[in-house]
């Protein structure tokens, strides 16, 4: 029998939200849930002359801060407690075929699943004295140098098809500045197998299609900030390749913050009713009219949009969640 437990999660939720407007305290986020174990910032010093020090870290996010850089690092990213990350993906998505059992354990995807794991897409925010490579190939591609012309503020993405991933960051000579920072963020990426068809989270081309019931569902359950609004404007920002959503708030459903552990913290915010969500440039946002339910995650400290349903879109979807739900209890 075809299992929907992890969309009664939002089903349920949602249905509170709509009905009696009961705010959600349970969020599930998939990142802070597994990255307490592992290590996700590194902070040096110096260098070792012309020599390479490597730097391990296995997080979903974090920070390499580096003070007066000499000689270079080689910093390898690798996705936290991978196994445990890939039965999470596996419970979400696998529901559509009969043949096809959604199983809710810490056990890895099997042969025979038909979502498997396809690297993962980095997305990473640099500033200081400092070049920074991305190893593929057996060569050095660029990902930041503080002359490539790109704002600071800038998210710099690349995939890794092969995880884990290596970044070669070198010092400049000379430089004024004494700090060099980098902020990584990783998000997993899938194949499905039937369809060789590629999954990726928050890639441009995902980000500016609208959501399907089942993306809608799960990114309630996922997101960082969720909110009904209106948007009063769009704001291009061209040196970030990027545009913003100015959100007049209504109501904030969740919004999770990061603390200084990296950790997060599920907060009402009711003071703040103007919000900046970021999507990219290639979607060519516009104003629309009307209320929308905005559902954002966070990456590199900046909301990035999900779905953006309007609110009669979202009372429809919840309405066939439930019916589907119905059917298949």
């Amino acid at each position: 029998m075809r299992t929907f437990t992890f969309m009664l999660c939002s089903v349920l939720l949602l249905s509170l939200l709509l009905l009696i407007s009961i705010v959600s305290s349970a969020p599930f986020y998939e990142h802070v849930a597994l990255q307490a174990a592992d290590q996700c910032d590194w902070i040096g010093s110096g260098g070792g002359g012309r020599g390479v020090r490597p730097v391990y870290l296995r997080c979903s996010r974090g920070t390499i801060l580096w003070r007066y850089p000499r000689g270079a690092l080689r910093v390898v990213l690798s996705p936290p407690i991978l196994n445990e990350l890939i039965s999470k993906i596996h419970y979400e998505f696998i529901r559509k075929k009969d043949d096809i059992i959604m199983k809710n354990d810490i056990n890895p995807i099997s042969n025979n699943s038909a979502f498997q794991l396809f690297g993962f897409r980095t997305c990473t925010k640099v500033s200081g004295p400092i070049r920074v490579y991305l190893e593929t190939g057996g060569k050095l591609r660029s990902v930041y140098s503080p002359r490539d012309g790109k704002h600071k503020a800038s998210h710099r993405c690349f995939h890794a098809k092969k995880q884990p991933a290596a970044l070669y960051i070198e010092a400049e000579e000379s430089s004024e500045y004494h700090d060099a920072r980098l902020q990584y963020d990783l998000e997993l990426r899938y194949i499905d197998s039937r369809k060789e068809i590629s999954r990726r989270f928050n890639d441009e081309e995902e980000d500016c299609r609208p959501c399907s019931m089942d993306e809608l569902a799960k990114a309630y359950c996922q997101s960082d900030f969720i909110a009904r609004g209106t948007v009063s404007a769009v704001q291009k920002q061209p040196n970030l390749e990027a545009a913003e959503l100015v959100l007049r708030v209504t109501k904030i459903l969740r919004r999770i913050e990061e603390n200084e552990n990296n950790d997060a913290d599920a907060t009402d915010f009711h003071d703040h009713r103007n919000i900046h969500i970021r999507v990219p440039a290639a979607c060519d946002a516009r104003h629309g009219q009307g209320e929308f339910v905005i559902m954002a995650k966070r990456r590199l400290g900046d909301l990035v949009l999900v779905c953006a349903p309007r609110i009669e879109t979202w009372a429809k979807t919840v309405r066939e969640l439930e019916i589907i739900s119905d059917l298949e209890s």
